[in-house]
This record gives C-alpha cells, structure tokens and sequence, in this order.
C-alpha cells in the first residue's frame, strides 16, 4: 500500500513538473457524456451504461497526444458487473492522426480499467467450520484491465474550443469464472479462464485548450453584441441515451405483459431552435435510437424514435446559458402488438370475446422536463448538454390468453419515468 502511495505521488509530481515546463497552449481539458454497451462474456446478452465523464490531453504536436480520460457509469440495474456502487472507467493513452484547418481525423489506442466499489467475489468465499463448507460471498472493489481501440473526430469552431466525437471498441478481460461446489474438496473451482471481449462505446464532449491565443476578431463579442444581437435560429445535432423504466408486473399475466428490465437505449437526433427573446426559446427536436431490442410481446420492441416540441426558459450570459426545458411530444417503437378488431368465439363451448393483433409502429405521447446548458464558442457555434425526466404514456396492452372465459388479457394505461441525457452542438444564424 505504501509503495502504491509513493508511485502516485511520483507520477502527479513528475506530471506537475511536465506541464510546468510545456507550453500552456498544448493542454485540453474536456467534459463529455459517453455510452458504453457492455456484452455479456458468457450469454448472449448486453447492456447499455449511460455516463459523463472528463479528459485532460497533452499535444505534443498536431499529429501526436497523450490523453487520460475518466468516466462515471451510474447502475441501471445488476446483470454483470453486478454492484452496489457505479461502475468507473478510467483509460490512459495515445492519440495519432491528422489535424487540418478546421477538423481533425485521429485514431486512439488507450490502456485502463473499469471498477467498481463492491464487486461480488467468489474464490475465497468458502469457510470450512467443523468439517462443513459455509458459502460466505465477499463483496469487494474489484478492478478490470481494458483497452479503448477507436477513431475520433474532433472539429475546431474557434481556435480555444473543441467539439469531439469518439467511437471504439472498449475490450475488457473478464476474470476467471468461479463455482461452489459443496460435495468435495476444493470447493471453489474455476469453470472459466480469464476472457477477453468487445463492447461497443460512443462518447461526445467539447474540450477547451489552455493558454494565450491572439486575438481572433471573427469569434470575439462585444459588450453590445452579447446580449442584442443573439442570433434567432439555431440548428443542431446531438448524441443522447434514454434509460428506459420498464413497465409493472401489476397484471393478469406478468410472463405475458411484463418486462422487469431497465434498459440503456443509445441515439443520435437534431434540433432546430427559434429564439424569441434571450430568455424564451421555441425549439423541436427529433431522435432515433441505434439498437434493436426485443423483449416479449405485446411489450414494445424494436427500434425506439422519439418527438419532441416546446418551450426552453432561462438565462443567458455572455459565454453561457442556463435553462429549463418544458417539451411534449411523442415515442415510439417500430414493434408493437396492436389489437385491430374484436369478435365473438366459442372457447370450450363457453361464449367470450377474443381478439385479432397485427404488429406495427406505436408512438406513446411523452413529456420531456429537464435542464439545459449551453456554452457560446463563439457568436455563430455553441455546444449544449440536456439532462432531465422523459415520461412516456403507455397505453393499453393486450394479448392472447389461453383461459376459456378470458380471451384477451389487458393491462391499463402506464406513466413511466425515464432518465435521458443529450450533448451535441448547434450553428446559429
């Protein structure tokens, strides 16, 4: 443990020292959100973590960086990597490529890990008490080794800011798998040697670059320009991952018309935007999201699309605003069962009523109410970050029921709330 202390404190005072010497200009720090689908090494699962996280990078050149990046991954729900606490990804490494005028096109190579607070440990989970095997689970933090492999985009709106997109492979080596077996001597065995596999993980952010610049007049804003001539509309695109409830089991049948499994949904949308004033703004926005997700029907499945339209209130300063955002709208799923017509059917010789289904598209309306920040680059670009509570209205669903008296299971109208956060970037004009 202590040399574990001195190595840190050599590495932070060797890093201080280093960025004493060099050249202000060459550091960025960032703050970005990221998605990461993590599959499972053993099933034919996975699961989506929503997270934001920080970047410091140091360029060497325009061709060569060192970066460090950490992120936070809050808990939906426990299937692997199962924790009390939230997962937290940390990776250390290099970025090579080109950098032109306006954009940079690199690819990353960067070692870390993920852990979290109390993984479940199963090794030495076995205490022998008189001759008799007791399973004792020991929680404990629990690190992973990783490898972020990807391309990254950044694009240069004035010459302090950078707007970066990222997307990888993020390969994780899953330790060993371990079972009790209480029958014979050992008791833990290992059923699996250590795995590697790849998992799928998108982050977007905005860094700013430190140092003195000259003047750059085209991104400067005078004292009367900043709160007079904002410009009216603004047109955006953005990246955002909705975290989606699932509905109740408080129904006639919970195999047929539940689903208990929160479920991390990634996407890409724009934005148009029309101020009218600098406090009011009218805005629509619009998303599709990647993945195709299959549950049980009549649950909803397939691909999730969402609408949304309405009103941003707040405050605007000069290099940045706040806002609350208040948004009905609409989502919806490419996979849903629809009853279409009901008939009279002798079941058993018992006289009900069943139902005809079709399978089609379904948008459910919503309400997106949250918050915004958005950081003013400069008089024509900004970069903005949305978080806040999409809650879907679920109607009526229903499906086939084998019982001779009723034919057709219904589950009534659901509100459910679902955690969604957004960062992207807008031109305004």
């Amino acid at each position: 443990m202590r040399t574990s202390v001195c190595l840190f404190l050599a590495v932070i005072t060797f890093a201080s020292v280093s960025f004493a010497q060099s050249k202000k200009d060459k550091v960025e720090i960032g703050v970005q959100s990221t998605s990461l689908t993590l599959f499972d090494p053993d099933f034919d699962f996975d699961q989506t973590r929503p997270g934001v996280g920080g970047r410091v990078t140091y360029n060497f050149n325009r061709s060569i960086a060192a970066e460090a990046e950490i992120n936070y991954l809050p808990q939906t729900h426990c299937q692997f990597f199962c924790s009390d606490d939230d997962l937290i990804q940390a990776q250390f490494g290099v970025k090579l490529g080109k950098r032109f005028k306006k954009f940079g096109l690199f690819g990353k190579v960067r070692p870390g890990f993920l852990t979290v607070d109390e993984g479940l440990s199963v090794r030495d989970s076995v205490v022998v008490v008189d001759g008799v095997p007791n399973f004792v689970p020991k929680f404990e933090r629990t690190f992973t080794f990783t490898i972020d492999a990807g391309g990254v985009l950044e694009w240069y709106p004035s010459r302090r800011t950078v707007v970066r997109f990222e997307t990888g492979d993020t390969i994780i080596r899953h330790p060993p798998q371990f079972d009790v077996n209480f029958s014979e001597a050992p008791f833990v065995r290992e059923i699996r040697p250590p795995k590697f596999n790849h998992n799928f993980q998108f982050t977007a952010g905005v860094g700013f670059r430190l140092g003195d610049f000259p003047a750059d007049d085209s991104n400067i804003n005078t004292s009367n320009d900043t709160q007079e001539q904002t410009p009216r509309f603004e047109v955006g695109a953005q990246f955002t991952s909705m975290t989606v409830a699932p509905v109740t089991r408080n129904n006639p049948c919970p195999d047929c018309l539940s689903s208990d499994v929160f479920h991390t949904e990634p996407g890409f949308g724009g934005r148009f935007t029309v101020n009218f004033t600098e406090k009011i703004a009218l805005e629509a926005e619009g998303n599709y999201f990647t993945r195709e997700h299959r549950f049980r029907l009549p649950n909803p499945e397939g691909h999730m699309f969402q609408g949304q339209f309405g009103l941003k209130i707040g405050k605007r300063f000069e290099k940045w605003g706040a806002f609350g955002k208040f948004r009905p709208g609409f989502v919806g799923f490419t996979r849903v069962n629809k009853l279409v017509r009901e008939f009279p059917q002798l079941r058993n010789q018992i006289p009900t009523i069943a139902g005809e289904w079709r399978v089609g598209k379904v948008a459910y309306p919503s309400l997106d109410m949250g918050g915004v920040m958005e950081f003013y680059i400069s008089r024509r670009w900004m970069a903005r970050f949305d978080i806040g509570d999409t809650v879907i209205r679920y109607g009526e669903v229903s499906t086939d029921s084998l019982s001779a008296r009723v034919a057709i299971l219904r589950r009534g109208v659901e509100y459910h709330h679902n955690l969604q956060v957004s960062s992207g970037f807008a031109f305004r004009f």
